[in-house]
């Protein structure tokens, strides 16, 4: 009798220890919390509020964009998510801390590649790894600087300046860069606005390939104008109302399975219905019959 107690007991530890392992699996933590957060700039015709109110909750390793017209505080809401814009009520917190300034866990990338012209490629991304990882060897950061910009398939151009380069490379640099740190969230501000269409496609599926080399543990916040690229890239797309004031319009699933082919996706009913419903949202006039 005592024999089958133990091994009731043991396996209900087991079950208990599978539990456990599961649970952050499927329910991951938060790792963006954006309480009630207001933004206002004083300026010369008086307070203008760029944001007013808003809360979003982002989970580790989700990856969910921000859309909308221009100036509804999209970029307004992703800098107070870095730290480098100060909000003037509520709270944001990354990883479970109150976001006070920019740190190495939040990574950037923004439209304009943000790269040093004089340095060279490979020295953009040893710079910025022994700028944010000081305590480790020299041997490690090269071979962290290396190992990603072979992963974004620039180690054949890394001894050229940036100016030498097209956008569609410069970007790739900028990404390799920010994964290079590797931080716990990515923050993406319009990073492919500037690029042609074919590119553009290009640097989504980098994107995800990187993604799904890191596990898929990155948390990755993006803005964006292009619907497509929100419902190809998302697990949630964050619609803004108009500024000033801005508050979340709605939030739209994209309950899509991974990976996704850019190829097939758009003939899939769930991408079809989803583009849509953007669209509605986002777009109130669709032919100059629409046009007063």
């Amino acid at each position: 009798m005592s024999n089958s107690t133990t091994i009731h007991t043991s396996a209900t530890e087991k079950i208990k220890t599978v539990d456990e392992v599961l649970e952050p699996v499927l329910n991951p933590p938060p790792s963006i919390e954006i309480e009630n957060v207001t933004v206002s700039f004083k300026t010369a015709s008086g307070v203008y509020t760029a944001v007013k109110e808003i809360s979003l909750t982002v989970r580790k390793g989700e990856i969910v964009t921000l859309i909308g017209h221009s100036g509804c505080g999209k970029s307004t809401l992703m800098g107070t998510i870095s730290g480098m814009v100060k909000q003037s009520g509520g709270t944001v917190k990354a990883n479970g801390k109150p976001v006070t300034k920019p740190g190495p866990d939040r990574g950037i990338v923004f439209q304009n590649y943000s790269l040093l012209p004089w340095l060279s490629v490979y020295r953009n991304i040893y710079e910025a790894v022994d700028a944010a990882l000081k305590d480790k060897p020299s041997s490690f950061k090269h071979e962290l600087a290396e190992r990603n910009l072979k992963m974004v398939n620039l180690w054949a151009h890394k001894d050229k300046l940036p100016g030498h380069l097209s956008g569609g490379m410069k970007q790739r640099v900028a990404i390799a860069r920010a994964f290079a740190i590797n931080p716990s969230i990515l923050l993406l501000d319009e990073p492919f606005g500037a690029l042609d269409a074919l590119t553009k496609s290009n640097m989504h599926v980098e994107l995800l390939k990187l993604w799904n080399l890191d596990h898929r543990e990155k948390t990755i916040v993006m803005v964006t104008h292009d619907i497509e690229e929100a419902i190809f890239l998302s697990d949630r797309v964050v619609v803004m109302n108009d500024g000033p004031a801005a508050t979340i319009k709605e939030i739209v699933d994209v309950p899509l399975p991974r990976p996704r082919n850019k190829k097939t996706i758009v003939h899939d009913e769930t991408y079809m219905a989803i583009h849509d419903k953007l669209m509605n949202l986002l777009i109130d006039k669709f032919s100059i019959d629409d046009i007063e």
